[in-house]
């Protein structure tokens, strides 16, 4: 019971402590995060599709999420290649897609 009122105090706390800096009356609603494509015209592919990746060279992308790409599954990861995102099977390490168009503005240049 301790914990329980421990954490929903440090909730009410947290929540207020975010909503100081608003004027009287305002809201303490976060903008919406809206991820934007990068530039329509995207360069030459540094790899084809159905490459398969030597080990060790190119390095897998955690933490999607935050660079607005879904989160992987049915067996692929993402990877970065030079300035562009790619899924890839993860047994095989074969690239199946280029994912760089859904990356939002978080995916680095």
């Amino acid at each position: 019971m301790l914990r329980l009122s421990l954490f929903l105090l440090f909730i009410a706390t947290t929540a207020e402590a975010n909503c100081r800096m608003a004027a009287a009356g305002a809201t303490c609603d976060a903008p919406p995060r809206r991820p934007t494509p990068p530039a329509p015209g995207l360069g030459p592919a540094p790899v084809e599709i159905g490459t398969i990746l030597p080990q060790g060279k190119y390095n897998m992308v955690l933490n999607s999420q935050y660079f607005g790409l879904p989160f992987p599954r049915d067996g692929w990861v993402y990877f970065r290649i030079e300035d562009d995102v790619y899924r890839v099977d993860f047994e095989t390490r074969k690239v199946l897609q280029r994912a760089t168009r859904e990356a939002s503005a978080n995916w680095p240049p």
